[in-house]
C-alpha cells in the first residue's frame, strides 16, 4: 500500500507545484487555502500532517505522457495535508507567472495532455494511468479538472485536480485517495483556491 501511495503521489506530481527554497514572494500563504480550508473540504485530514511551502517551480506535462518537465514563476506557495492512514493527501497551491499568455500556455499544456494521454503505462513502475477531463466548474478566467485513475500491482488509486487560472495566476488543488476523490470536497477546496488566489 505504501508503494501505491508513492506511485500515485508520483503521477500527480505532474500536477503539482514544485517546492524550493525562493526569496519573499508576490504570492503569499493568504493568496493560496490554508490547513484550515484543506480540513474543512477534507474533514478526514483533521489528524493528518501539513507543511507548507514557498514555490519557484511548477511541473507540466512533458513529452511523453509520462514525462514531467519543471517551468519557473515568479513565486508561489503550497500546502500538503497527509492523512495518518496514508489516504487521502491533499495538496493547494497558487503560483504567479511571468505574463497572462504564459499562464494560458500552461493551461494548454494539460488541456492537450488529457486529450492526448487518455491511457498509458509507466515505464518505470509499471503502473497503468487512466487520465479524462472531470466535470468543469467554471472558475476564475478558465478552469480544468482532471481526474487520474492508476492501478499498480491489482490495487487502484484515484486522483482529482482542479486548475484555475486568474490573469497570470494559477490556483491547482489536487486530492489523491484509495477510493474516488469526492466531488463536493474537492470543488469546496477549488472555490476557496479560485476566490484567495485574485
Amino acid at each position: 500500500m505504501i508503494r501505491t501511495s508513492s506511485s500515485i503521489a508520483g503521477i500527480a506530481a505532474a500536477l503539482l507545484l514544485v517546492s524550493a527554497p525562493g526569496a519573499q514572494a508576490a504570492v503569499t500563504a493568504k493568496d493560496a487555502p490554508s490547513q484550515g480550508d484543506i480540513v474543512a473540504a477534507f474533514p478526514e485530514l483533521s489528524d493528518g500532517q501539513f507543511s507548507t511551502e514557498k514555490i519557484k517551480q511548477i511541473g507540466v506535462p512533458g513529452k511523453t505522457c509520462d514525462a514531467t518537465s519543471l517551468d519557473k514563476v515568479k513565486s508561489g506557495t503550497t500546502t500538503t495535508g497527509t492523512s495518518a492512514t496514508g489516504f487521502p493527501v491533499v495538496v493547494a497551491g497558487v503560483v504567479e507567472l511571468s505574463s497572462v499568455a504564459k499562464a494560458k500556455a500552461y493551461m494548454s499544456s494539460y488541456e492537450k495532455y488529457v486529450k492526448k494521454c487518455a491511457s498509458y503505462t509507466q515505464p518505470a513502475t509499471g503502473a497503468t494511468v487512466t487520465v479524462t477531463a472531470g466535470r468543469s466548474l467554471r472558475l476564475g478566467d478558465e478552469s480544468l479538472t482532471v481526474d487520474l485513475q492508476t492501478t499498480f500491482s491489482s490495487i487502484t488509486s484515484y486522483s482529482t485536480s482542479v486548475l484555475t487560472r486568474e490573469g497570470k495566476r494559477i490556483g491547482n488543488v489536487i486530492a489523491v485517495d484509495d477510493a474516488a476523490v469526492p466531488a463536493a470536497s474537492i470543488k469546496k477546496l477549488a472555490k476557496v483556491a479560485a476566490k484567495k488566489m485574485k
